[in-house]
């Protein structure tokens, strides 16, 4: 997934097309870049166990994101 969204174009995308909430948006930031769970939770100023549920989110979202857009190219 990190990988994926990694590149600008299919970042860009995601970011228009899922309602990510500022802190999915600034941890999501964060994992590109590979910074670890516990400089995010330390950076932002939220717990290990809260920055892992955002990331576990980010996931939900991205794989129902990537499941639409394969849909999509299947039309």
């Amino acid at each position: 997934m990190i990988e994926e969204l990694s590149a600008k174009i299919i970042y860009d995308d995601f970011i228009n097309k899922t309602f990510l909430t500022d802190d999915e948006k600034k941890v999501l930031d964060m994992l590109i870049i590979k910074a670890s769970v516990v400089k995010i939770a330390t950076e932002t100023n939220m717990s290990e166990r809260n920055v892992s549920r955002i990331i576990k989110s980010i996931k939900e979202k991205y794989k129902k994101y990537k499941e639409l857009q394969l849909a999509i190219l299947n039309l």
